[in-house]
């Protein structure tokens, strides 16, 4: 093979990875930035899954704060705060998969990066609301910076970070299952 159809190839594959990207995240956008009817399954679903979020992030909060309390999508204590759309991170972890769904190699791989990768995402996010709830309670002319440049950077950084220690993996593994073996 010459280094032009390697290289033609490589611009294929980088091509194809960019065009199953921009689709995978383009419907998951869509579907999540959805305008819901108020009353509607859509809406239902996101209100209890931002309750989830409130309550998961709201348990954690409980251990140092045991007057901390979970009523719906809002987090109750010294600061108050409620968990709406965006404060779910879900940016990110759409950003995440599809980069994860889009890269080439096995299913079973992607799955193992969806299965590590998002739970890690969620638990940083928990810690991104807690640390919220602290910045509001001790530093609230912060609260701003923190919430709206701060943590959406952090984010955007361990979503990128992440896809490119996974993808890192999934390469090296699929080279080695590919690599011919030498006998001893």
């Amino acid at each position: 093979m010459t280094d032009s159809t390697a290289d033609d190839g490589t611009r294929k594959a980088r091509l194809c990875f960019a065009a199953w990207f921009v689709a995978i995240a383009g419907v998951a956008f869509a579907v999540y930035t959805f305008p819901y009817a108020d009353d509607g399954p859509g809406a239902r679903w996101f209100t209890a899954y931002l309750s989830l979020y409130a309550r998961l992030a709201g348990s954690v909060l409980s251990i140092f704060e045991p007057a901390v309390s979970v009523h719906g999508q809002e987090i109750v204590g010294r600061y108050g705060l409620r968990i709406v759309k965006t404060c779910d991170a879900m940016e990110v972890n759409i950003l995440y998969a599809a980069a994860v769904l889009a890269f080439p190699g096995s299913f079973r791989r992607k799955l193992a990066g969806l299965a590590v990768g998002i739970p890690l995402l969620v638990m940083l996010n928990v810690a991104r609301i807690c640390t919220l709830y602290y910045v509001g309670t001790l530093a609230p002319g912060s609260f701003e910076f923190f919430h709206l440049e701060l943590w959406p950077l952090v984010l955007f950084v361990a979503g990128a970070a992440g896809f490119l220690a996974w993808a890192t993996w999934a390469a090296r593994t699929d080279l080695q299952g590919t690599a011919p073996r030498v006998a001893a």
